[in-house]
Formats: structure tokens, C-alpha cells, sequence
């Protein structure tokens, strides 16, 4: 029996859900500039060129710059945050492995637990960019993964839209990064 004016022991916190549900986003694809929507047709992301002209940067809906990609030569790229070009901000460098018209293999490197020279890497982006196909995985497990809108009863699809399925659990930015990377060329 409780005494009067005894406190309770303090509840511990209730745990909060994370997402189970996969998240979406349509990408149009002009050139080298992408927009990115989500699910309820929100701008989320962008893809323009960098400041100054040299490398790419994805943007948030409002136009922040969350990651700037610049290429450092020979199928090599390294991702900073923000607008820095500094080592020391350096949030993973990536590598072309191969590539041909039909298959494309990135690597992804996440300083500093792995680097080039470490053969296994933190992240592997695989598929075609004709295609508008990749998947990004870490481990066994798959990240995410970029394909065609198809539409039924529809023969010829448009190579612009696409949809980026992130499973749960994983970075937004950080995908979406990973995306810019593979499909900066194309």
C-alpha cells in the first residue's frame, strides 16, 4: 500500500518507433541537374552545380547545401559537407570499379574506417546508369534502390524519372549523395 504523498519511481522513457516503412522519392533528371520529390510531391532535394562550377551539390527543399561531390580525377569522388573543400570534412570518397554500357560498380568509402587502400568497402553501388538502376549495399543488407517509372500498358518510358526507394534505418543525405555520385555522369 502507498503512502500518501509518496512519490512514484520515475517511468523510463517510452522508446520511440523508428520508420518500418520504406520512403520514396521521385527524381527528374535534366542534364546534370536533378530535383527530388517525396511522397506527397514536396520539393526534398536538389542537384545543381557547385559554387564556383566545379563538382556538383545536392540542396535541401530550401536550398541549403548539404553535400558538395567534386571529382578528384580518374573515376574518383569525394563528398564534403556542406560548401567545404577541406580534408577534414571529408564524409566518404568513392570509386569507380568498373563501368561499361550495361553495368556500373561504385565503391564507397566511409573515412576514417575505410579507405581506398582498405579492400572491403563501406558501401557498393551497383547497376546501370542507361537504365536508371542501382542498388546501394552495406554488408548484406540493401540501402536502397533507384529504378524506372513504369507505367502500365506503357512501351516507351522516360530515362528523366525515376524513383529512389531508401529503406528504413538509413541516412537520407547520405543516399542521396550516394545517388548524385553514381548517376553524375550520365
Amino acid at each position: 500500500m502507498e503512502q500518501a504523498g509518496a512519490e512514484a519511481p520515475p517511468q523510463p522513457p517510452v522508446p520511440v518507433a523508428s520508420p518500418v516503412v520504406p520512403v520514396d522519392f521521385t527524381v527528374v533528371k535534366k542534364g546534370p541537374e536533378m530535383v527530388l520529390h517525396d511522397a506527397t510531391g514536396r520539393l526534398a532535394f536538389r542537384v545543381a552545380a557547385a559554387s564556383g562550377g566545379v563538382g556538383r551539390a545536392l540542396l535541401d527543399g530550401d536550398g541549403g547545401v548539404l553535400v558538395t561531390v567534386r571529382s578528384s580525377g580518374e573515376g574518383e569522388w569525394r563528398a564534403f559537407s556542406g560548401t567545404s573543400w577541406e580534408p577534414r570534412d571529408i564524409i566518404f570518397t568513392a570509386k569507380v570499379i568498373s563501368a561499361s554500357s550495361s553495368r556500373k560498380e561504385v565503391h564507397v568509402f566511409i573515412p576514417p574506417r575505410s579507405t581506398f587502400e582498405d579492400p572491403k568497402p563501406s558501401y557498393r553501388l551497383i547497376g546501370s546508369t542507361f537504365r536508371r538502376a542501382c542498388t546501394i549495399i552495406n554488408g548484406n543488407s540493401i540501402v536502397a534502390q533507384t529504378n524506372l517509372l513504369y507505367k502500365l500498358k506503357k512501351v516507351i518510358y522516360s530515362r528523366r524519372k525515376f524513383r529512389v526507394t531508401i529503406y528504413p534505418g538509413n541516412d537520407h543525405t547520405m543516399v542521396m549523395a550516394m545517388v548524385m555520385t553514381f548517376f553524375v555522369e550520365k
